[in-house]
């Protein structure tokens, strides 16, 4: 009796077990032609590594659009009762809604993710990097789905709008950059801090037009995601162009950050007539440091002089290239002299030491070079 239990049980425990069918969550899906998209198909590697994506390779029908309406904001309760995500098929651009009505909805929702995330390489997103793909990695932990869980590359489209147009707008929140950037109107859209509370109204009553606000605001933002890449594309292709030089200026920002100094430092030049030349002339001259053209750097900084902009700091920047990268301490003496001249007053006083003393040592040096010119003659 005993080992044929014993038999029995091993049998058991040795036999694959079946997940059990999930409750079946909600489809919604709807198609809009990539022409009102934009040139969200010419994006190629070069732009998204201008967006911070290093891949070698970028093709747009590899890449997931992702937004999440969920239950809260991050916590161990938060649940994406909602994951819209779209792709380009075709001539069309697909937005797929995964509608979870009630909890034990969940797993089916996941699965079904998770059978569409092997067709795509980079995962587009809006904060996502931060929010939406570490709460569904976290989802399927808890629902033991993690061995389907597929890493993709991110493209998180907030941070370079942030580089791009922060200096202009006072936040850059998707709304704000489809008012002011995009030109897209939403009509009575739910603002996003009142979507959980929809949701649990939706779960105590079961009235399913509480959602339909949801869903509508869901479905733009995916939209929304691809525009604005193809916008970015067009914003660092042509960032002189841009309609604003705040814009121009951060463009060029972005783009010296990416490595790209030739096409920045034609974004400072631009910006260096407005009302943001100061700083674009600081930029200018940093970006032609970096580039160690130290020439056209000192050219800079002298413009900056010449106009009465960069205080001090521009003599005192104008000196070390001078003195120490184009070996004109002539023209470091006069630079510094100057400073001491015009800002003696207005100077803290290690500033003005400092100063004294790269004059001091400029002198000794001058008079030194002069000397062994003197003992070299007959």
């Amino acid at each position: 009796m005993i080992p044929d239990l014993r038999g029995r049980l091993k049998a058991v425990a040795e036999k694959p077990k079946q997940r059990e069918a999930p409750n079946p969550c909600q489809v919604l899906e709807e198609r809009v032609p990539l022409s009102a998209l934009g040139c969200v198909l010419d994006v190629t590697a070069a732009d998204v590594r201008r967006m911070g994506l290093e891949v070698p390779n970028f093709d747009v029908r590899r890449a997931l659009f992702l937004d999440t309406e969920t239950t809260g904001l991050r916590g161990a309760g938060t649940v994406a009762f909602l994951i819209g995500v779209g792709w380009v098929e075709g001539e069309e651009f697909v937005v797929r809604q995964l509608l979870m009505q009630d909890y034990p909805e969940e797993a089916h929702q996941l699965e079904m993710l998770a059978e569409m995330l092997p067709r795509f390489d980079v995962a587009v997103t809006f904060n996502g990097k931060s929010f939406d793909v570490p709460l569904l990695r976290d989802r399927f932990t808890m629902a033991r789905l993690r061995d389907r869980w597929r890493e993709l590359h991110q493209l998180d489209l907030l941070h370079t709008a942030r580089r791009v147009w922060r200096l202009r707008l006072a936040t850059c929140s998707l709304g704000e950059l489809e008012e002011h950037v995009l030109g897209i109107a939403r009509e009575n859209d739910l603002p996003g801090a009142e979507v959980p509370e929809r949701y649990f109204a939706y779960l105590k009553t079961g009235d399913r037009s509480l959602l339909e606000d949801v869903l509508r605001h869901n479905s733009q933002d995916i939209r929304t995601l691809a525009v604005l890449l193809a916008r970015l594309k067009a914003v660092f292709d042509m960032p002189e162009r841009q309609t604003s030089m705040m814009d121009v200026f951060s463009v060029g920002r972005a783009l010296e950050r990416c490595g790209e100094g030739e096409l920045a430092r034609r974004c400072f030049t631009v910006a260096s007539v407005s009302a943001l030349s100061a700083r674009a002339r600081v930029e200018l001259a940093l970006s032609y440091r970096r580039a160690q053209d130290f020439g056209q750097a000192a050219e800079a900084y002298r413009s900056m002089i010449a106009r009465g902009e960069g205080g001090v700091d521009a003599y005192i920047r104008l000196a070390v290239l001078l003195e120490w990268r184009l070996k004109d301490r002539v023209g470091a003496l006069e630079a510094t002299e100057k400073a001491l001249w015009r800002f003696s007053g207005r100077m803290d006083a290690e500033v003005i030491r400092a100063l004294e003393r790269r004059r001091s040592r400029l002198r000794r040096r001058l008079e030194k070079d002069r000397g062994g010119e003197g003992h070299g003659t007959v």
